[in-house]
């Protein structure tokens, strides 16, 4: 967090090859919170960089882009380049979000974070790094050989917050295995710090190993009146792209395989359809699994489908949520248990339950099934949607 920024002799990290986003290479004005990088990197991916939130904070001639020590040298810019913020908050509720979009979504995404350290006692600061997929949220490995606190490593919110003391200049090492289209990087104080002030940190160059043949416009469905149902999508920019499988769950666990459908190919919109004549009951879930010529692949959103006769027998209210549901067993008898799965069958809540109540506030947006349990062992299951 010191105005002056060494970088200590570094291991080439594991983007040591070529880079795709190198801070030496391309074009950015100092001071400036937004920039089009237009189409860089291999495979290519058109980037932008913008910055919100309390950007009156920031510092003077900031961000700026920090050009290390020539090529050959241990610091070279190849690995340890980065755009520098400093920023001087005045509540410790205040931050900065640096964001990077990225068209098409890359994969493999991989880049440091430096500088994060102080104490809980003063001058800490604190990084939380997220990522989406269209509206899908990524999971995030975020790790380090030495002085940040990491916590949420290998979930949607990965968080690096300086503990060690401002001492040297530790690094974050984070990487996005599954598809980005936008990547988030939000800046502030410790929370636990005594008090506001100024910080500084940096964002190290950034390298993907592939990218996403497909850009998802929308993907919809609905019942029809004969009980089918008609699935539409769109995309646009099918680079190497092969087929589309349509996938159907019943119990917002397993996906199985309906049908499949020969993408076109090109790179402007496209229009796909399905109708899906078998029976519907109860609440069904659809994805669309999207393989490119190269066996990579990715998922659409979901779409999720209810039968019209259960509506008023909904277990859960309100719905969508945002912090609280209201849960609702046949014969209004007591809860034992409730479990709360994510789209993938990931479990994500396990809690034992007396009242009616269940707190969803630290849940991502998104998609869930849930399984309570009564008091006489039997189990009911219900589908809600956290905004």
């Amino acid at each position: 967090m010191r105005k002056v920024f060494t970088l200590v002799q570094l291991l080439c990290f594991f983007f040591a090859s070529a880079q795709d986003l190198n801070w030496n290479t391309v074009s950015y004005t100092t001071g400036s919170l937004s920039a089009n990088f237009g189409l860089i990197g291999s495979p290519a991916s058109t980037v932008t960089f913008t910055v919100t939130g309390n950007t009156n904070r920031i510092d003077a001639n900031y961000p700026v882009k920090y050009i290390a020590n020539p090529s050959g040298s241990a610091n070279d810019c190849a690995v340890n380049c980065a755009v520098r913020s400093s920023v001087t908050f005045t509540t410790l509720s205040e931050s900065v979000v640096y964001e990077f979009n990225f068209s098409p979504a890359v994969t493999g995404l991989s880049f440091r974070i430096y500088d994060i350290d102080g104490t809980n006692a003063s001058s800490g600061d604190r990084a939380i790094v997220t990522a989406v997929n269209g509206t899908t949220a990524q999971n995030i490995t975020m790790t380090t050989s030495s002085g940040p606190t990491i916590t949420g490593s290998g979930t949607t919110t990965a968080t690096a917050t300086g503990t060690q003391g401002n001492t040297t200049d530790d690094f974050i090492n984070v990487s996005i295995i599954s598809g980005v289209t936008r990547l988030s990087v939000a800046y502030s104080n410790n929370p636990n710090n005594g008090s506001p002030g100024n910080r500084s940190f940096s964002i190290g160059n950034m390298s993907w190993s592939g990218v996403l043949p497909v850009k998802w416009v929308s993907f919809t469905g609905r019942k029809q009146i004969n009980g089918s149902v008609l699935l539409n999508w769109v995309t646009a920019s099918e680079t190497n792209a092969d087929k589309y499988i349509i996938e159907k769950s019943m119990d917002g666990q397993r996906f199985n395989p309906v049908s499949e459908l020969p993408a076109t190919g090109r790179n402007n919109i496209n229009y796909y359809s399905f109708n899906d004549a078998g029976p519907i009951a109860g609440t069904v879930l659809y994805r669309i699994k999207q393989t490119d010529f190269d066996g990579k692949y990715d998922y659409s959103g979901i779409v999720m489908i209810k039968q019209q006769a259960g509506l008023q027998k909904s277990l859960v209210f309100p719905n969508p949520a945002t912090d609280m549901l209201t849960i609702t067993l046949p014969g209004n008898v007591q809860l034992k248990n409730v479990k709360v799965f994510d789209v993938n069958g990931r479990l994500v809540m396990d809690a034992v339950n007396t009242s009616n109540l269940l707190n969803i506030k630290r849940l991502s947006k998104g998609l869930y099934s849930l399984q309570a349990e009564n008091t006489s062992g039997e189990i009911f299951s219900s589908y809600f949607i956290k905004q």
